[in-house]
């Protein structure tokens, strides 16, 4: 059978992207390789056999799927272990008595419950003023484990690189020191481990796994949020960790202050390290984002459709590459050359970003004038419902085109506390999801704001 075009592999991981949950696409698909072996067959290469059994069990339908429905026919997959993949080879089993790898390889140790993307490295991390500060931090965290910044505590919207960042420290870790115990999981992960281990009476296992660990990852500590046991817990493993001298890394989608019900002895703690704050990608970093993408997917872009897309798409990284993959999988499903006209057409439906200048004081501005206030009413004390219900619209937005901490934005409203502004925030999302009229009024002030 003739290799794959690289039309025909971007035909399949559109298929597969339309199929796939995004975490499993990103994770699996972005540097899957399919080498031609025999009539009717392909090879998908992997590094080793515990990659080679999740892959299977991951990706044969799917990929099977994607060749019927694209070529027609349907060839035999083989997953099979093949050195010359990306990814590193794990260290042998203790027990084993297999020689130790070359000293020129350095061993990539996996977690029984965790593989690592081979993509989310320093290498492939784009810098940029909207970053800069956390990668800073992320490698010299990387370099001296343990010494400057810990906790390090990254936090940021969703999409914007927390994860690539929190994955290229335990690349560098282990490449520096591969007999480290590195754990990196989720915070979810850690609340149902904890579950389970209660159910079980496995609590002592559970409690040694984590506070025997060098570095501890944990990504999306925000779960923690009105969890009092795993918080009591998780309390625990930090204090243990930090007495002695072992590096706790974590990531959330909003400051430490913000994270909701997180009792004062952990927010004491989250803070006692580093903070760094990750900010939606300036427009020439998004532009070198979508470069970087292009050029790893081996396809030539002219720089007005990267610029295109750059100018559409403010939000985040993810959303980003996900509106590249989508004008390359219809260019190539619809065999037309990637121009301007095209990314045009497929991408007319992206909402148009709020102005990049947008202010409080600007956003204070359209609501106090769409209800009929002045805008100290906004800031006042006094209460009354209309005025209250415009006040809490008003920090819902500024909140959401703005990104400020609470802190900051109870400043911008008469000097309330975070807990306050918190408050405003869920009370107009409950809101949305049940009053029209509020809904309406919110909708209205949005086009108003984006200028649509």
């Amino acid at each position: 059978m003739m290799p794959l075009t690289a039309q025909d592999k971007e035909k399949i991981l559109s298929f597969l992207e339309s199929r796939l949950e995004p975490k499993v696409y990103d994770t699996w698909c972005r540097s899957l390789e399919l080498e031609p072996a025999g009539d009717n067959v392909y090879r998908v290469p992997t590094a080793n056999p515990f990659y080679r059994d999740w892959l299977e069990k991951l990706l044969r339908k799917p990929l099977e799927d994607a060749f019927s429905n694209l070529f027609g026919q349907t060839p035999d997959l083989v997953f099979q272990v093949h050195a010359s993949t990306g990814y590193s080879e794990p260290p042998a089993p203790r027990a084993a008595a297999a020689p130790p790898p070359p000293a020129a390889v350095e061993p990539m140790p996996v977690s029984p419950d965790f593989v690592y993307n081979p993509n989310y490295t320093f290498d492939n991390f784009i810098e940029g003023p909207s970053n800069r500060m956390a990668l800073a931090a992320a490698t010299a965290v990387s370099e001296n484990p343990a010494t400057l910044y810990n906790p390090l505590f990254i936090h940021g919207g969703v999409g914007l690189g927390k994860t690539h960042l929190l994955q290229a420290i335990c690349h560098e870790i282990l490449k520096r020191m591969p007999a480290a115990k590195v754990l990196y999981l989720s915070c979810e992960d850690f609340v149902n481990g904890y579950i389970y281990a209660i159910q079980k009476r496995t609590l002592e296992a559970f409690r040694t796994r984590y506070r025997n660990a060098d570095v501890l990852v944990v990504d999306d500590i925000h779960f923690l949020a009105d969890k009092e046991g795993s918080q009591e817990e998780f309390f625990h493993t930090f204090n243990a960790l930090h007495m002695a001298g072992r590096q706790m890394i974590l990531s959330s989608d909003q400051p430490a202050g913000d994270i909701r019900s997180l009792t004062q002895q952990l927010l004491s703690r989250f803070r006692s390290g580093f903070e760094a704050r990750i900010m939606s990608p300036a427009y020439e970093t998004r532009l070198a984002i979508l470069r970087e993408k292009a050029d790893a997917r081996r396809v030539e872009v002219n720089q007005e459709v990267l610029g295109y897309i750059a100018s559409i798409v403010e939000t985040n990284i993810r959303e980003l590459e996900g509106a590249l993959t989508k004008v390359l999988g219809y260019a190539a499903l619809a065999k037309r050359p990637v121009d301007l006209q095209l990314a045009q057409e497929v991408l007319r439906e992206t909402p148009a970003p709020a102005p990049a200048s947008l202010s409080i004081a600007e956003i204070q501005q359209v609501v106090a004038r769409y209800f009929h206030k002045k805008v100290s009413d906004l800031h006042s004390r006094r209460w009354t419902k209309s005025t209250s219900q415009a006040r809490q619209i008003c920090i819902y937005l500024c909140r959401k085109f703005t990104g400020t901490s609470l802190e900051e934005l109870g400043s911008h409203f008469g000097g309330k506390d975070h807990t306050t502004m918190l408050y405003s925030i869920r009370k107009v999302e409950k809101l949305l999801g049940k009053n029209a009229s509020i809904r309406s009024d919110v909708e209205r002030l949005i086009r108003e704001i984006t200028g649509k």
